[in-house]
């Protein structure tokens, strides 16, 4: 089970969840290192770069490439080829600053779920005469470290994430399909801090073990296959605890129903209802002012607004625990 995040009756966050949650919020949502020597690099001449044709892209499916400017969205496009190709090491074929790449590298992760093997962190070299990146090298998990352990892993993880969508095609209307898909994550998930590769979509979908970022991942990833609209969002907890100062990295997730925009957090969905006894759904397709503890940061502030609550559990399937009815306090 979950370490319990909601104590009802009072209805307050003990200290004990604060530790969980941080478990979960200290690591940043694919804020990837770059172990390139920056410091060592000329500064970037701003004069016109080399003339690369980009892949197209869904600015309304992948709102975090229409962020870019136009050479970063060339650098997203490169790398989003290159590692769905299974490659970890991609020729730069642009004039690339080292801060371009690292908003591209950002947006490519958190548009795109289904590069789930990809490890936190990378490396570039740098072209000694103009100082710009030459070559980019990715660390892959240790499950898909070679050519052949990567294509392994995408047949479990496709064989896994079918076999959800199978049983939310059971469905007709997308509500209905994202409640199953919600409930499935929360119901065959516990969260692990020590869970491994719980930055990514694998730790959930076919592991079971993870932390937020696992969590949302996977539901984008398997609205996504749904046909949904569905955005990873990062942020931040304002205070886990009432008075304790203590605040940290989230993400959850948004979702497009009928043209209005909610919010969903499937994680802390999970962990109320585990202290509650049954489920509950406070964090179900709620507005951005009922998002109590959940700030937006980086490019999420970019992000359409949720203002609806036409899809929220409550107007739909029946009473539940609202999340603007929890106190969160410290009860020691």
């Amino acid at each position: 089970m979950h370490r319990k995040c909601f104590k009802f009756v009072s209805i307050v966050l003990t200290a004990a969840v604060a530790l969980s949650l941080a478990g979960c919020l200290s690591v940043p949502e694919y804020s990837l290192s770059s172990t390139g020597d920056s410091n060592a690099a000329p500064t970037m001449p701003s004069t016109s770069q080399t003339a690369y044709v980009r892949s197209s892209f869904d600015i309304n499916k992948n709102p975090y490439f229409a962020m870019l400017s136009e050479t970063e969205m060339n650098a997203y496009s490169f790398i989003y080829d290159g590692l769905i190709a299974g490659n970890s090491e991609i020729e730069c074929p642009i004039r690339l600053e080292a801060d371009q790449l690292s908003k591209a590298m950002d947006a490519v992760l958190n548009d795109h779920p289904e590069i789930f093997w990809i490890d936190n962190n990378y490396s570039y070299s740098y072209n000694p005469e103009d100082g710009s990146i030459k070559e980019i090298t990715f660390t892959f998990y240790d499950f898909a470290d070679t050519p052949e352990k990567l294509q392994a892993a995408r047949a479990e993880f496709d064989a896994a994430a079918s076999s959800i969508i199978a049983g939310a095609s059971e469905y007709q209307t997308l509500i209905d399909i994202e409640l199953y898909i919600h409930d499935y994550i929360c119901e065959n998930t516990v969260y692990d801090e020590s869970a491994p590769y719980h930055q990514s979509a694998y730790s959930t979908i076919v592991l079971h073990r993870s932390v937020c970022a696992g969590y949302a991942r996977s539901f984008q990833y398997l609205m996504q296959r749904a046909g949904a609209t569905c955005y990873y969002v990062t942020g931040s907890t304002e205070k886990i605890v009432e008075g304790s100062g203590d605040s940290g990295s989230h993400s959850w997730n948004m979702v497009l129903i009928n043209g209005d925009f909610y919010n969903v957090d499937c994680l802390w969905d999970d962990t109320a209802s585990d202290s509650y006894g049954s489920p509950i759904y406070p964090f179900f397709n709620i507005p951005d002012s009922e998002m109590v503890n959940h700030v937006r940061i980086q490019m999420a502030l970019g992000l359409p607004s949720c203002t609806a609550t036409e899809c929220r559990y409550s107007n739909q399937f029946g009473p539940t625990i609202e999340a603007d009815s929890i106190v969160f306090a410290d009860d020691e």
